[in-house]
Parts: C-alpha cells; sequence; structure tokens
C-alpha cells in the first residue's frame, strides 16, 4: 500500500520543516541502514561457508577440485 502522492509531499515537508521531526527520521533512517548492512554481512558470510562446503564436498581425494 502506498500513500497518495499530496500526502507523501505533505510528510516529507512536515520531516523537513520540523527540526525534533527530522531528527527522529534520521535516527530511524541511520537505524534501519544499520540492520540492512547487518544483515547482508551475515547472507554474505553464510553464502561463503555454504560455497566453502560444497567446494569440499567435490574435491577429489587427491586434493584436486572435480570439474
Amino acid at each position: 500500500m502506498t500513500a497518495p502522492p499530496d500526502d507523501l509531499r505533505s510528510e516529507l515537508h512536515r520531516i523537513a520543516s520540523d527540526p525534533e521531526t527530522r531528527a527522529l527520521f534520521r535516527t530511524e533512517l541511520d537505524r534501519a541502514i544499520a540492520e540492512h548492512v547487518a544483515k547482508a554481512a551475515e547472507l554474505t558470510a553464510f553464502t561463503e561457508a555454504a560455497a566453502e562446503a560444497l567446494q569440499a564436498l567435490v574435491r577429489l581425494p587427491t586434493g584436486e577440485q572435480a570439474a
């Protein structure tokens, strides 16, 4: 569900014109960005671990990689 353009414009104006609201908005935005970055790092670590596990499964007894 999205807000109508006029509602969105008035909300953005309210945020921009009120220093307290602007500070709260920035705090929440910073928190959301930090949360997103942390989740991305977690997913990257999971993907790298899965790739290493798969590579270990396809190694030949000689240590060579299977084609």
